[in-house]
């Protein structure tokens, strides 16, 4: 054996710590959930649409099926707003109308449009159009964005919510940003923020790297969440 075999320094790799693979394990779990959970809202969650954009839609061909929930009998004199559901392609739809016997009004004071019945309105659009009548509107639900999205999506956003929140608090020193400013992120711009964190963030990684340079902190963060926030709100508005 050689002297400078002998004093060369041995490098060894230092094993990652059990904590680092853990979380990255949570990180990867919340993150396929999250997907997850955006597909599933996509098909199963329904866009808050106009009458109008329906009666353009059955006139153009591109629905033939609507779904209509609640409604008053032949018999029933008075007016009731009933729930009008359709597809375009993948994505859902919903609407409200009023229904009124004897028709007087094409319009409510707050800008709902009335009908004797949706079968007979769309009817004149589309001789073949088929029209189900369910006395009952779809069950609970809550709206984000201008989606109406089951209501046990709600569940999993809260029981998502909380696992990210614990990854930020006890997890590695997140990258690019402190804790504070990816808490206002994830809080005030879902679900983006929230997916931020998990992949920009170093969370991803069993190896968590420092930062390069300045980190985004809590005040500026908070400013630009709220920016974020109204942009995605728009965005889902314009173009879901």
């Amino acid at each position: 054996m050689t002297l400078e075999a002998i004093a060369a320094p041995v490098r060894t790799t230092p094993p990652q710590p059990l904590r680092h693979l853990a979380f990255c394990g949570i990180a990867w779990a919340l993150l396929l959930c999250s997907a997850a959970l955006l597909a599933t809202g996509l098909l199963a969650g329904e866009r808050a649409s106009t009458y109008d954009e329906l009666q353009h839609a059955v006139a153009s061909g591109d629905v033939r099926s609507v779904v209509v929930t609640g409604g008053i009998s032949e018999s029933f004199r008075g007016r009731q707003g009933v729930t009008v559901h359709w597809r375009e392609g993948a994505i859902g739809h919903q609407a409200t109308v009023i229904e009124q016997h004897p028709l007087r009004w094409t319009v409510t004071p707050a800008g709902l449009p009335v009908v004797y019945s949706v079968e007979r309105d769309l009817a004149w659009l589309d001789p073949d159009i088929s029209v189900e009548r369910r006395p009952h509107d779809f069950p609970d639900y809550y709206e984000v964005h201008g989606w109406r999205l089951p209501q046990w999506t709600s569940v999993v956003t809260v029981v998502l919510g909380l696992g990210g929140l614990l990854l930020l608090i006890a997890g590695p020193q997140p990258r690019r940003a402190t804790r504070w400013a990816w808490f206002w992120m994830m809080s005030t711009a879902p679900p983006l923020g929230f997916v931020a964190f998990l992949t920009l963030g170093g969370a991803l990684s069993p190896r968590p790297r420092p930062d390069l340079g300045r980190r985004l902190t809590g005040g500026r963060a908070f400013l630009l969440s709220i920016v974020v926030g109204a942009a995605l709100s728009a965005m889902a508005t314009a173009f879901l």
